[in-house]
């Protein structure tokens, strides 16, 4: 079943930030755009930034495409990533510069999420870990307070003296 997660998204971006950072500088050279200084003295580095971000995207759309249970998502990643490339370079034309920041970003959350899981970027407390640890031995123990009732708590009431 075909299906649009965190990780289908962010290889789009990859996809998308990747081709526009790699190609600004040609379009912007032949149609006299403006461009930022690293596309103007340091062409190759926005250049490899972007094809390293492309390379990662593409791969990822790859290889979810080989997925029998993905139905047309390696193609939908490329089509939409592709969209968005043209839609940031020749329409928006701010592929120059915010792109040097989305393109990196999105190709290394993809990165971390393809590798370690799509809980990879959850975020818990050492309070909410607490809490549950809590929870658990409570329960096993038999420890729980009295008048608990829905995780509230009645005040103790100190015995007299």
């Amino acid at each position: 079943m075909p299906y649009a997660d965190l990780p289908f998204v962010l290889a789009i971006a990859a996809i998308g930030f990747g081709l526009s950072l790699a190609t600004y500088r040609l379009f912007a050279a032949h149609y006299e755009w403006p461009m930022g200084e690293w596309h103007e003295n340091r062409p190759a580095l926005p250049i490899l930034i972007g094809l390293a971000a492309l390379a990662l995207g593409v791969l990822f759309a790859v290889l979810r495409g080989m997925d029998p249970n993905s139905g047309y998502g390696g193609y939908a990643i490329g089509a939409f990533g592709l969209a968005l490339a043209f839609l940031w370079t020749a329409f928006l034309r701010v592929g120059s510069q915010i792109s040097l920041f989305l393109a990196p970003i999105s190709a290394a959350l993809l990165f971390v999420i393809w590798n370690f899981g799509p809980n990879a970027l959850e975020y818990n407390t050492v309070r909410s870990e607490v809490r549950e640890l809590r929870k658990q031995i409570e329960s096993q123990f038999g420890l729980g307070r009295e008048g608990q009732s829905n995780g509230t708590t009645t005040p103790r009431r100190n015995p007299p003296n």
